[in-house]
């Protein structure tokens, strides 16, 4: 796995040289040990209470940690077009007595919101962590949401969406064409106003049932159309490990929508966009039934099918949630203050991020010699495990062998009806891969 170093920051001013370094140390130690707690991280209590002593550090701003991660994002995401999939984690710390936590959903729980926006090439390959909004509601907002449409766009949490797509663009500049993905919880009627530049789209997840300029109901009015093509679908079951295909079918058409009579005055009257249906084939209640809104413009199926293989790679975006919170633990971490939790979110993320990248990468290009991710103790040490020898082959192993023999050693069982490995045998097995060549360093060490 590539190992990041300070050089790979040029932007990053922490205050202090040694504080960047021990940043960048920070995060090999999470990817070193996924889902370990700081004192296992280090090896000394010196190393330990500066981990903690970093968080703590009230001259360290979140705001800095977030701007050097997104730089880094940004030099990794070289591409033409690219797929920015937003969304937000709820990070729950109930049982934890730190200063400044907010309220979730009700007084009982606690915890941090994170909104996260990640570049994805248009194959669903992940490519860098671009933008963070990291906060912590104020108690004193409990039961407000009652006012929620007396407040205007930007006084709403749900402005988090336009904050995240216009950083966004302002990162990636106007040279790449952006195509930022969204659930339903980005349907806000306001989003499709932001007058982002040339090159960057929407492809949101409809939740509500809007009328059309006709008078119509907008998804009853698509549904009514004929279909313009069908395409089968791979997708993941609800947890994540087993995928299965399904055959779709798919409607759409231009429409013109009004506003929300609450919203009128407020915004434009009304908004062209795109509507596609994909609908599972047959009588399923529970089958896929995906209700899409874009601005691109679409003029045949076949553009319509990319929208929908497009926004299928949303997944993605869960898949590093999942890394961040059960691969690398971080809603175990015991900080005092809401502040720190928040820089830690941050530097955890970066660290989840690299994680899940292996995996996906050995995926996309298999055959590829697995020393762009591995570093030659590392394939070594695992192709003696795998073999129970020590004589090594003149030629590396491939990516997509190596991360299989790593999955392996995860408990990954890779018999044919299981797929390509997952994100939790490839990061426990990486785990166990280390403390192998820390082993094997100290052996063939010359004294």
């Amino acid at each position: 796995m590539h190992k990041i170093t300070v050089k790979d920051f040029p932007t990053m001013d922490l205050g202090d040289k040694r504080r960047d370094e021990r940043f960048i140390k920070i995060i090999e130690n999470i990817v070193r040990h996924p889902g370990s707690s700081i004192p296992r991280h280090n090896e000394r209590w010196y190393d330990t209470k500066a981990t903690y002593e970093f968080f703590k550090n009230e001259d360290i701003k979140l705001e800095a940690i977030t701007a050097a991660i997104s730089d880094f994002g940004v030099s990794q995401a070289e591409q033409q077009q690219l797929l920015v999939i937003h969304d937000t984690s709820t990070i729950s710390y109930n049982d934890l007595q730190a200063e400044g936590l907010g309220y979730i959903d009700n007084a009982a729980g606690k915890g941090i919101f994170c909104h996260s926006s990640i570049a994805a090439t248009v194959n669903g390959i992940p490519l860098g962590l671009l933008n963070q909004l990291i906060w912590s509601r104020e108690s004193s907002e409990l039961g407000k949401s009652v006012n929620r449409k007396q407040k205007t766009f930007d006084q709403k949490e749900s402005y988090k969406w336009y904050q995240g797509i216009a950083s966004v663009n302002e990162l990636l500049g106007e040279e790449i064409v952006k195509i930022h993905i969204g659930d339903r919880d980005a349907d806000i009627y306001e989003l499709f106003f932001n007058e982002p530049d040339e090159k960057a789209e929407l492809l949101i997840r409809a939740r509500h049932n809007r009328k059309t300029a006709a008078g119509s109901e907008l998804w009853q009015h698509i549904s009514n159309q004929k279909v313009a093509g069908e395409e089968e679908i791979i997708v993941p079951d609800r947890t994540g490990k087993r995928k299965r295909k399904v055959q779709v079918q798919v409607r759409y058409q231009e429409v013109e929508i009004l506003c929300p009579a609450h919203k009128k005055g407020k915004v434009y009257e009304s908004v062209v966009l795109t509507a596609i249906e994909i609908r599972q084939k047959g009588n399923n209640k529970d089958g896929i039934h995906w209700k899409l809104l874009t601005t691109l413009t679409i003029n045949n199926a076949e553009e319509a099918k990319q929208c929908m293989r497009w926004y299928s790679y949303r997944w993605l975006i869960e898949r590093f949630h999942y890394v961040l919170k059960s691969g690398c633990g971080i809603e175990a971490l015991q900080l005092k203050k809401a502040e720190s939790l928040m820089k830690a979110i941050a530097v955890y993320s970066l660290a989840a991020f690299n994680i899940m990248q292996l995996t996906y990468q050995s995926r996309q290009t298999p055959d590829t010699s697995c020393e762009i991710v591995f570093k030659r103790r590392q394939w070594e040490a695992l192709y003696m495990l795998k073999f129970k020898t020590n004589k090594l082959p003149k030629q590396p192993p491939t990516l997509q062998e190596a991360t299989r023999w790593l999955a392996q050693m995860g408990g990954y069982l890779g018999r044919k009806s299981d797929g390509p490995p997952g994100l939790k045998t490839v990061w426990l097995g990486y785990e166990s891969l280390l403390q192998a060549v820390a082993l094997y360093e100290v052996l063939t060490k010359k004294i």
